[in-house]
């Protein structure tokens, strides 16, 4: 199939970890890379049976055992956070002999970290201060470290771009795990400096990984029922705390804590931008529980109510693209499949 590459709408936070999990499995790809900025995001995943999976350095589709875990030359990299997660997913999951990252990525070091926690601008525009931006702008300058450079990496080192292209041109698949969302890029979004620190779309994470733009053959579009945003800038349809309390659908952040900002519903312009920018070929439709409680912890199309079947239609009238799986609890097996 070549390349699947997955990215948010909207403005983060909308389960694209767990979309990428499901489509490396279905497709048993043979990578599942990290594009993005940085550790700046987290996705984390839940399961039925109490276990979870939480990253923020590495991506989420892992659970076929033969899918090789590939980090992309454009994200940085940070040694201490990468490690750690190796440590804790490894002996369930096999990761450090199927997991490396492109030897040209930048790396974050400890005083990144630092100059971003300190820095009141970046504090009043909510920075998660993971070192992420500082590592970018270093990068950019010419003048960081690359994972070529840190010996505690020599063993995971690799030419991550020939070897996605090179799958590509065999025929098989690969599921490129986007950060972040659309109208959080640095360049395209109309709430500068209220954003990141480079672009959250389709073309950006094909450039994040050095992917060849005719492998890519379907983009999934992830679509938050009820959108959230994280930290300054403005959120259309925002609900208030004491109603998201009221309807029990507060949210955290993975990376961070805070707690996310909640939408009433979808802002229209704001999608039909997300699919000018991207040309999704599918769309993944996320948190239908907190738009109708009823559909939670379904697993099954028939369970689908219509609320949720009324926003499906209205998706795919107005973008004529199909609406292809359907989130519908907080559980990975919660994730149906409905086209």
């Amino acid at each position: 199939m070549s390349a699947i590459i997955v990215v948010d709408a909207f403005w983060g936070d909308s389960g694209k970890g767990k979309v990428a999990a499901f489509l490396a499995q279905k497709h048993q790809a043979a990578y599942s890379v990290r594009a993005g900025i940085g550790t700046n995001a987290g996705h984390s995943i839940l399961f039925a049976d109490g276990s979870e999976i939480r990253t923020r350095q590495l991506p989420c589709g892992f659970l076929h055992p033969d899918t090789q875990l590939r980090v992309g030359s454009g994200v940085a990299v940070d040694p201490e956070q990468f490690f750690a997660e190796l440590d804790q997913l490894d002996p369930s999951y096999r990761l450090r002999e199927r997991t490396r990252v492109d030897y040209r990525c930048p790396l974050i070091l400890p005083e990144y970290r630092q100059r971003e926690a300190t820095d009141v601008f970046l504090q009043e525009h909510g920075t998660t201060a993971s070192g992420s931006g500082v590592a970018r702008a270093e990068f950019a300058l010419r003048k960081a470290r690359q994972a070529r450079d840190e010996h505690v990496l020599a063993d995971y080192t690799a030419d991550v771009a020939r070897e996605l292209n090179e799958s590509c041109l065999r025929g098989e698949t690969i599921v490129v795990e986007g950060s972040q969302g659309t109208h959080l890029s640095l360049a395209l979004s109309d709430d500068y400096p209220d954003c990141t620190s480079d672009n959250c779309t389709t073309a950006a994470f094909a450039d994040d990984v050095g992917l060849n733009w005719r492998h890519i053959a379907e983009v999934c579009l992830v679509v938050k029922a009820l959108p959230s945003r994280v930290g300054t800038g403005p959120l259309p349809l925002q609900l208030t705390p004491a109603e998201e309390d009221r309807r029990d659908i507060a949210e955290y952040g993975v990376a961070t804590g805070r707690r996310r900002r909640k939408a009433s519903g979808i802002s229209w312009p704001h999608l039909e931008t997300a699919v000018l920018l991207n040309g999704p070929t599918q769309l993944a439709l996320t948190f239908c529980d907190h738009l109708d409680p009823e559909v939670a912890n379904a697993r099954h199309p028939s369970a689908l109510t219509a609320p949720v079947r009324c926003l499906i239609d209205e998706l795919e009238t107005r973008f004529n693209i199909p609406v292809t799986l359907c989130d519908c609890g907080v559980h990975f097996e919660n994730l149906i499949e409905i086209a």
